[in-house]
């Protein structure tokens, strides 16, 4: 439940208020109110239907939500929801309760008694009371049915549907909605969202009540979530308008619970705050663990040994040299140095650059959804978890260096401080920096244009190292000037607060420090800033704090400022380049080093960085006079253990399921499946084909002095050699096939490369191993999207009607031109065409209806008759070229299709795979892994099947003796 749903939640009692005193006279025994402001509801769903909307339902957000899967969890969300239900209406509904992972402090149900709690809203209450309130708030909704009435009413507006069938009937009619949402506006007026929340308010807060909870409580809780700070005004306020709508509708809730019938009061018990304490810490700190593996079928299982770790992004030191930590994608782990051993690994997805305190004894970090967490590093436990809540949420912000406070600007650009042990905010300047048009509208057109602009903020948030100074400026991004005639006549301003966090006190800055601070800069110590020029690079250099004396001048730029545990270094960052780090020294204040590295690190004179290999590095350095560089000689290096995997540039397998080659941005290698045994380790590559040997062809990016090119590579002996130099841009591997783009614009030998590839482009497909030109295809207007399906050798190209090659191929062609005509021929459905690289020759054409672009395709694949397309609703669609119809829809995102039979596997939840009868529709059988798919590819006589899990186990199964599984709504 959104702060605005509680909002609506309280102003909704005033009317209730002047209702309660009848319904209690006429209901001793404490019985639900009657409901009287909606008498007659619209809905066309039956109580069993409507939990096969649920169902659905639930399975379309599956795609966007993080579950907390956690049985004994979510058994005490489940044990208040029930103590609630024993005192609403019956209903007909089968309430089941969910726990998510967003960030919001949010609670929302959806059709057929779905009702779904955030964890961060569960961390946000104080009490069980607290949470109660929410809870029976979203089932008053449940209980009167209001999302079923909501559905029945899109139905008969969107698609005059006014009644419905069994559970394909309804699935149908739930997708078409989906696909159609566009094509008419449904207004919701404000009487019907009042009347709605009227309903829901009475006899949630009635059963709140009646279940022996304290109402009061959640008085509390609406407090604190819109910052009224307890202010309920007065009647005078209310007539000359100086009362807040918040803090009215929290003294209309406190004066509505103290009017409840004195029955209703008599079940009244004490909170059992441990027991609630104690789930509530568990919900905040739950992980996601193995599950229960279901594996019908299964032949072989087989783990990576060892396993691909994404980049390192961040390296740091504690104090006193004693422990290193490393942080990639998935994990952030803690190193001991003497002896070089790994101390514990914290799962940690999303997070911030996670440091040690000063005092060397904790890590802490948080995340971009505002949860912060502590560990002690002697313990290897964490000592405190939290997740904040703000109102608005945070834009941009940074944790101080102790993890004590948050620094937060928000949409409002209001600065606060925030304590994270207690979530209270400290401190706040309202409108810190009122951003003009201009700066808003440059960023806007930046994020559009340049793919490194969602990495510059607005603003340099900076704490002192030992966290005693807070300093926030206007960075250097998204700012404007302009001049009439030689004048600056308007230009963004700069902009400075410091901050002293032990007295919560402003603190005045002097000389240079506003202009020297829009550049990324950094505290060397409690006295001095180290800040880059926004003019002249020589410029940069050292500042006293807070008087902004320069105290010493010299050249430095870089997009990022790091600090060491070695006082003497500073890491300097840029965002593009083969030259990614440089390490600055203090003491001669020049560059003595640069490395293609995301990062370094130092304590004394021992550095740490990772290796091509994935290996982390300890060296000792020295600093070499006669060259003006800084040398380095390895010492030891370590494994850092693996915890996941994400999103993968390439997996391929060999036909007989015996090789495996995978790769992330930066790393790849090479695998013998009997054993699990990595075979060969090999830079990142972005496409590859296997043989049944393992011998292989990857597609290698530049990387100076070497080319883009194509690379034999030979896991037998552990070679890779080029076999021939391929375009740099325009040219993409896709198993057997090479992809060329040219374009028209200039002949092949001449391009430049500066010529666009988004219209007058020919596409060239070429067989990888003989160079051999297989088909192409010269496009004079707009260059198509297109997937290539690796798999099959199929490329599915696709078009909008409205462009104009999409309006030339309607003319070409009288057949889709009947057919558009029949879709309604709106500009933003789709033309597609299928060609068969093996072939090269185009398989099956047909026109996709998008209902005003109700949805968007993102990605494809193609076997035999059928068209399959993973769309923007976390839906897999099954055409058949036959007849251009779509048969089938199936909930999920990972899918593959049998090439042999009519039969497609879809991962429905994340490690939840479902065979589906592409003939009937009907599923067949079902796959749990304790983990979520990577990689899933059928054996190219359809009788195998191939998993990679995000865990890196590969799996085998024999399709031919899968079982049918008994299917479940949920998870």
């Amino acid at each position: 439940m959104s702060s605005k749903s509680i909002l609506k939640f309280i102003v909704s009692v005033v009317l209730w208020s002047t209702l309660w005193p009848a319904v209690a006279g006429a209901q001793e025994a404490c019985a639900p109110p009657k409901i009287t402001a909606n008498a007659k509801p619209y809905n066309i769903f039956s109580p069993e239907q409507e939990m096969i909307l649920g169902d659905l339902t639930y399975q379309r957000l599956s795609g966007d939500l993080r579950f907390v899967r956690d049985p004994q969890l979510s058994a005490y969300l489940t044990a208040i929801g029930e103590k609630l239900i024993k005192h609403l209406p019956q209903t007909g509904l089968k309430f089941q309760f969910h726990i998510v992972d967003i960030p919001e402090a949010n609670a929302f149900n959806t059709p057929g008694g779905h009702v779904f709690v955030s964890r961060k809203l569960i961390a946000f209450v104080r009490n069980e009371d607290e949470l109660a309130g929410v809870i029976a708030h979203e089932l008053g909704h449940a209980v009167v049915r209001h999302a079923a009435n909501d559905f029945s009413r899109y139905l008969k507006e969107v698609l005059n549907v006014t009644q419905v069938g069994d559970r394909k009937d309804i699935s149908d009619k739930y997708n078409l909605l989906l696909e159609r949402q566009r094509t008419k506006a449904v207004s919701r007026g404000a009487g019907h969202e009042n009347e709605q929340q009227l309903e829901a308010d009475q006899i949630g807060l009635f059963a709140l009540v009646a279940a022996g909870y304290d109402p009061t409580m959640f008085a509390g809780f609406f407090d604190r979530l819109a910052e009224t700070k307890g202010r309920t005004g007065s009647w005078f306020g209310d007539i000359f308008g100086k009362t807040k709508p918040e803090e009215k509708r929290l003294r209309t809730m406190i004066k509505v619970t103290e009017q409840l019938p004195a029955q209703c009061r008599e079940n009244r018990r004490a909170s059992t705050s441990e027991e609630f304490l104690k789930w509530q810490a568990d919900i905040i700190s739950a992980r996601d663990a193995n599950r229960r593996e279901e594996l019908p079928g299964l032949r072989w299982k087989k783990t990576l040994a060892p396993k691909l770790r994404t980049d390192i992004s961040h390296l740091s030191f504690s104090t006193d040299g004693s422990h290193f930590l490393t942080q990639d994608d998935f994990a952030i782990t803690v190193v001991q140095r003497e002896p070089l051993q790994v101390a514990f690994q914290i799962p940690a997805t999303n997070a911030r650059e996670a440091t040690f305190t000063p005092d060397g004894k904790f890590v802490v970090f948080g995340t971009e959804n505002l949860r912060y967490e502590k560990w002690s590093v002697a313990d290897k436990k964490p000592v405190e978890i939290r997740e904040l809540v703000v109102r608005r949420d945070c834009w941009e912000h940074e944790f101080s260096p102790e993890g004590k406070y948050l620094a937060c600007i928000d949409y409002a650009t209001n600065l606060s401080v925030l304590d994270t042990q207690t979530g209270n905010k400290v401190w706040e300047k309202k409108e810190f920096y009122r951003l003009s048009s201009l700066e808003l509208l440059f960023w806007i057109i930046a994020l559009a244009t340049d793919e490194q602009a969602k990495e510059r903020s607005f603003f340099h948030i900076e704490f002192s190292p030992d966290a005693r100074f807070l300093v926030v400026t206007r960075s250097s991004a998204f700012r404007y000037s302009f001049k009439i005639d030689g004048f600056e006549e308007g230009a963004t301003e700069d902009t400075l607060l410091a901050l002293e966090l032990s007295t919560l006190k402003p603190v005045g800055v002097g000389g240079e420090l506003k202009k020297a601070t829009r550049r990324p800069f950094l505290f060397l110590d409690a006295n001095r800033i180290l800040a880059m020029s926004s003019k002249k690079a020589d410029e940069s250099g050292i500042f006293s704090f807070p008087e902004g004396k320069r105290l010493a001048k010299f050249p430095l730029g870089g997009d990022e400022l790091k600090r060491t545990a070695n006082p003497n270094y500073v890491v300097v960052k840029l965002r593009a380049g083969t030259t990614r780090t440089g390490i600055f020294d203090l003491t001669r204040n020049i560059i003595v080093g640069a490395l293609n590295k995301r990062d370094v690190t130092f304590w004394g004179d021992q550095m740490v960085l990772e290796s091509v290999t994935g290996k982390v590095v300890l060296s000792e350095v020295r600093y070499d006079e006669a060259n003006k560089i800084l040398q380095s000689s390895n010492v030891r290096t370590i494994e850092i253990p693996v915890s996941t995997i994400g999103a993968l540039e390439v997996a391929e397998l060999s036909d007989n399921f015996q090789w495996l080659t995978i790769s992330s941005k930066s790393r790849g290698a090479v695998w013998e499946l009997n054993s699990g045994e990595q075979k060969m380790f090999v830079r990142g590559f972005r496409g590859a084909l296997l043989a049944n040997n393992g011998t292989g062809i990857g597609d290698f990016p530049r990387l100076e002095p070497a080319n883009h090119s194509l690379v034999y590579l030979n896991p037998q002996n552990n070679t890779a050699e080029p076999i021939r130099e391929i375009p740099e841009r325009g040219a993409t591997q896709y198993g057997q096939f090479l992809l060329l783009r040219r374009s028209l614009k200039q002949a092949a030998d001449g391009d430049d490369g500066s010529a666009s590839l988004a219209s007058e482009v020919r596409f060239e497909v070429r067989n990888i191993v003989q160079d051999k030109l297989i088909w192409s295809r010269e496009f004079p207007k707009e260059a198509p999207g297109y997937f290539f399906d690796k798999f099959s050798g199929r490329i599915i190209f696709y078009w909008t009607l409205g462009s104009e090659t999409g309006k030339a191929r309607l003319k070409e062609d009288a057949t889709l031109a009947a057919r558009a005509k029949q879709l309604g021929n709106k500009t933003d459905d789709y033309l597609l065409e299928v060609v068969d690289a093996f072939a090269g020759k185009t398989v099956g054409t047909m026109l996709l209806e998008t209902g005003k672009g109700s949805f968007a395709i993102k990605s494809g694949f193609s076997e035999r008759d059928w068209l399959v397309l993973h769309d923007s609703e976390n839906r897999v669609l099954a055409y058949s070229f036959n007849d251009g119809e779509l048969r089938h829809r199936f909930f999920g995102a990972n899918a593959a299709i049998n090439p042999v039979k009519n039969q497609i596997v879809v991962e429905n939840y994340p490690g939840e795979l479902t065979f589906y009868d592409l003939d009937t529709g009907e599923t067949q059988a079902r796959l749990l892994f304790g983990s979520g798919a990577a990689f899933v590819r059928f054996s190219l006589d359809g009788k195998g099947l191939f998993v990679l899990s995000g865990e890196q186990t590969a799996y085998a199964f024999d399709v031919e003796n899968l079982k049918p599984q008994p299917t479940s709504a949920t998870r």
